[in-house]
């Protein structure tokens, strides 16, 4: 079963926090996914972090609420592994760099 870590930036979750990883938990469930952590950013970003260890964890994907909790940098995580997005929905394969993906700003294109 492929595995996939869940990706939230606390300062855009407030009192949803919970909900927000419960419908992440969900969405990479029912996309065939295992989830092997749960990562919080909170004030420092542990993007790349996350990604290292992704990779030692033998990751396949990052599932995060909206492009907004990555802060925009979905083509750095293309490039190293999937990206699942709960809203709007979508789910981008590693080494995809789409050209759009919803709300990613041209500067990051």
């Amino acid at each position: 079963m492929p595995v996939a870590i869940v990706y939230l930036n606390k300062s855009l979750c407030g009192a949803i926090q919970q909900h927000l990883e419960t419908e992440c938990r969900d969405f990479a469930r029912a996309h065939g996914f295992a989830i092997a952590r749960v990562v919080l950013e909170s004030g420092v970003d542990v993007l790349p972090w996350t990604l290292r260890k992704s990779e030692l964890l033998g990751g396949d994907a990052i599932v995060t609420p909206t492009v907004e909790h990555i802060g925009f940098r979905a083509p750095v995580v293309l490039e190293r592994c999937g990206l699942m997005i709960v809203h709007p929905c979508g789910w981008y394969r590693h080494g995809d760099v789409d050209t759009w993906i919803p709300a990613t700003p041209e500067v990051y294109r």
